[in-house]
């Protein structure tokens, strides 16, 4: 099997993003399985949970299979975050 590739399109922070890093919490994403379905050049959007979810949650909680933090999967470059077009 060659290399995967795919596009994943993250939305902007909102303000419960930024109100929930302040308070050292973060929103988990979940990236659907869009290669199996559209193939090898495909785009997909990733699902972020809900507020509230992200609230009640214990800061640095391990998540549920599927689910990861956007820190952990997008680069960052020279310490900023990479903005998608």
């Amino acid at each position: 099997m060659g290399k995967r590739a795919m596009t994943i399109i993250f939305s902007e922070p909102t303000f419960g993003d930024k109100l929930l890093a302040v308070m050292g919490k973060q929103r988990a994403v979940f990236i659907p399985d869009i290669y199996s379905r559209f193939g090898k050049y495909a785009y997909g959007r990733a699902v972020k949970e809900s507020f509230l979810e992200a609230l009640i949650r214990p800061k640095n909680q391990e998540l549920e299979e599927g689910w990861f933090y956007q820190d952990e999967i997008m680069p960052h470059m020279n310490g900023k975050e990479i903005k998608d077009s």
